[in-house]
Formats: C-alpha cells, structure tokens, sequence
C-alpha cells in the first residue's frame, strides 16, 4: 500500500486505528486522520460509522483512495468544520454514502500524494 510506504519511507509516526477488508484509518497523531479505502474501480462508499469517528475528533481528516483496476490514486483533503462528506450525512439516515463524482475531481499522480504526505512530516 502507497500510502503505508510513504509514511515509513518518511518516519512519519502513525497509529492503525481500524482496519477492514478494503478501508484502514490511520491517525497521525495530533495532525489528521487518514482514511484509506481501496475498491475494484472508482465507486467509493463510507459507512456513517467511520464518518462519524472522523467528525467526533478535533483533527482534519483526508480520504486517500485507490481504484486497483484503474492503478489510481485519489485525495480528497476534508476540513473539520464544514465539507461536503458531512453535508450528505446530514441530509439523509443512510448508513452508507457513494462518494461519487466528487472523487473523480481529486486524482493525483503517486508524486503528488508521496508530497502531500510528506508534508505530515514534523
């Protein structure tokens, strides 16, 4: 997994703070929460549980995702307060979300993720 690699490679502290069969929520401690989901083509969901776990802390949160099919990355870097993620939890009771088009508008070369992760670096 790029992201794992990118933070070792770098020294960046980290802590596993959940893991399922295709998402890993990696905290990097006092800076933000990663959520790391992987899928068979580019239609993402997220569970109202882990969504509610990122808006419960006081950290920002990113969704880093990677589409196996297509080899692609994704990064959508969500602020605390207000973003689009918490606007759909909001309006609806569904326990799951489609991230949709949204996701789309965010893919980033290996060398732009390796950087914005690298930026974690204290």
């Amino acid at each position: 997994m790029l992201t794992m690699d990118i933070l070792k490679d770098n020294a960046i502290a980290y802590k596993i703070v959940d893991e399922r069969k295709n998402l890993k929520m990696i905290k990097i401690p006092d800076r933000v929460h990663i959520c790391y989901m992987q899928e068979k083509g580019n239609q993402f969901q997220m569970d109202r549980e882990i969504f509610e776990y990122l808006d419960a802390n006081t950290i920002p949160y990113w969704l880093v995702l990677n589409d196996t099919i297509a080899k692609k990355h994704y990064l959508i870097v969500l602020k605390k307060e207000n973003n689009w993620v918490k606007s759909c939890f909001i309006g609806c009771n569904k326990d799951k979300i489609f991230l949709g088009k949204q996701v789309l508008n965010c893919a980033v070369s290996n060398e732009e993720l390796q950087k914005k992760m690298k930026s974690l670096a204290v």
